[in-house]
């Protein structure tokens, strides 16, 4: 599985990105709006479970790859989630990509490129993101994809930091094509 997109190559995991991608998760920048930065076991058992969700669904957060260099630069895409929310279950998209790319527009881009897929190939109804009602380049990367803002809801994972409560939840939806409009016979 592969997406490409002009300056990403977001692709299956590899045992060579386990410690690129625990580098990430160990950023305290990167995971300001998360419970705790990840050990390497936590960051580790997270690609598993992508892995996992791949082979389950045929889709995951994939591994985000610069297709110039062929870095590692985090991840994007989508992943089903079901923890206790109105709007779960659900498919959510979602990224986490090195400080050092932050404010070059690659979340958005491969998040398109996602959105086109789950739309596209899989035929998905909506795709939801979520995001601390303090992250705002998360927020901006939603508005950029043309997500609508749905709802502020209280976030079961996220348990005793109340300082990243709430979370927003926005939605996107498939565009629906306008259809023509009947002809009615003159009188």
């Amino acid at each position: 599985m592969e997406i490409l997109t002009p300056r990403l190559r977001l692709r299956t995991w590899k045992k060579r990105d386990l410690p690129h991608l625990a580098a990430i998760n160990a950023d305290p920048r990167v995971m300001e709006h998360f419970p705790a930065p990840l050990s390497r076991k936590e960051s580790d058992d997270l690609v598993e479970r992508f892995i996992t969700h791949q082979k389950q669904h045929g889709y995951c957060y994939f591994a985000a790859e610069r297709r110039g260099d062929r870095r590692l630069l985090g991840f994007i895409g989508l992943a089903n989630q079901d923890y206790p929310a109105y709007f779960t279950p659900c498919t959510d998209i979602g990224w986490r990509l090195h400080p050092d790319v932050w404010g070059q527009g690659l979340a958005a881009e491969g998040g398109k490129a996602c959105l086109e897929h789950a739309f596209g190939e899989l035929g998905l109804p909506a795709v939801h993101a979520v995001a601390v009602h303090r992250n705002m380049p998360s927020i901006r990367v939603m508005h950029a994809l043309g997500m609508q803002y749905e709802a502020a809801f209280i976030h079961p994972k996220i348990g005793d930091h109340h300082h990243l409560q709430p979370c927003l939840v926005y939605v996107s939806r498939p565009a629906v094509e306008a259809e023509e409009p009947a002809e009615f016979p003159e009188a």
